[in-house]
């Protein structure tokens, strides 16, 4: 080329490029090291730093947890779950099975959610809504609740094959999880439009009531809540709407309970040791729903195993004094 003219200009530098050797720069005066080893490290860092990242996005907001003895414990009063509701069992209660991410993760029409009892075995949430107290059904020869079968149909037709967010609360005496329960309803001209809590829709219709237990009441996490849903139940009770209108004396699903010995609470030792008592004089003891009370028994024998140990420890004790005793008094008339 002949000296007259001037070489092209380097290529513009990549702006990549650019801040990798700003960022090496820095790392460089701070740190001291050699260029050679950030160029070592710096990628190393970063490749940690983004695995961790998409670790923790993907435990958070896209793993799917099948059902509530799954759930990390760090998720109550923290996290909600979407899903889509399979079954309603009850009038407060419903099976929630976790789609996280929902549609914009193929949810309903990449990936297919299961059909029937055999292949959601396993893979649902049992959800205790929670604030609200519904007419108990006939379970265990008890007889149903007037009203019951008109509240469990309405939150059939208001929550089955629809898509929830349950806010996570606790779980209770029976491994439901209690929560507080949102969902989206068509608006005008089909459109979807607000959410709505499904707690706070039962009691405006009448078909609950605010929930009366003396554990564990729970009313979600946003404030004022508990006045919202005692207002919506005094406004039904004025209007003679669902359970209001009923004729007769009133019974609560609370006193209903308690009449037919159920109890509301954690499961501790000491009711183990009240249920051992009732099943050895023949009394039918309330467990967990379909299954009999050998947990309790389980937990019993686990609470009795010391003192059950004790007994011939004593026995043998007592048994070696009187031995030497009687050497001694042997000894004495020799």
């Amino acid at each position: 080329m002949p000296s007259w003219i001037s070489p092209p200009p380097p290529p513009p530098e990549h702006p990549l490029i650019r801040s990798y050797n700003s960022l090496k720069a820095r790392i460089s005066n701070v740190t001291s090291l050699p260029p050679s080893a950030i160029d070592i490290l710096l990628p190393s860092i970063t490749a940690a730093t983004a695995t961790l990242t998409l670790v923790y996005l993907y435990r958070n907001f896209f793993k799917r947890y099948p059902d509530s003895n799954s759930l990390p414990p760090q998720f109550f009063r923290r996290k909600g779950l979407y899903g889509k509701v399979v079954s309603v069992g009850d009038a407060d209660n419903f099976r929630l099975f976790h789609t996280p991410g929902g549609r914009w993760t193929g949810w309903g029409w990449l990936r297919q959610i299961p059909e029937g009892r055999k292949m959601l075995k396993g893979q649902t949430i049992h959800i205790r809504i929670a604030g609200v107290d519904a007419p108990e059904g006939a379970h265990f020869g008890k007889p149903s609740q007037p009203h019951s079968s008109e509240s469990l149909s309405y939150l059939s037709n208001l929550l089955t094959s629809h898509n929830v967010r349950a806010h996570l609360l606790r779980r209770d005496q029976y491994e439901r999880v209690v929560c507080s329960v949102s969902m989206k309803r068509k608006g005008i001209l089909g459109l979807l439009g607000f959410k709505h809590d499904v707690g706070l829709l039962m009691l405006k219709s009448g078909m609950a009531q605010v929930y009366e237990g003396t554990y564990g009441i729970e009313f979600g996490k946003r404030q004022g809540m508990e006045e919202k849903y005692r207002a919506a139940e005094e406004e039904a009770r004025a209007k003679k709407l669902g359970i209001w209108g009923l004729k007769g004396k009133y019974e609560s699903p609370g006193q209903y309970k308690a009449r037919f010995g159920g109890k509301e609470g954690p499961f501790t030792p000491s009711t183990a040791i009240a249920d051992k008592g009732k099943e050895s004089t023949g009394e039918k003891v309330k467990g967990k729903r379909g299954v009999s009370s050998s947990s309790a028994a389980v937990k019993l024998r686990v609470e009795t195993r010391g003192r059950k140990r004790k007994a011939p420890l004593a026995g043998t004790a007592t048994t070696v004094a009187k031995v030497v005793k009687r050497r001694k008094s042997d000894k004495g008339d020799r």
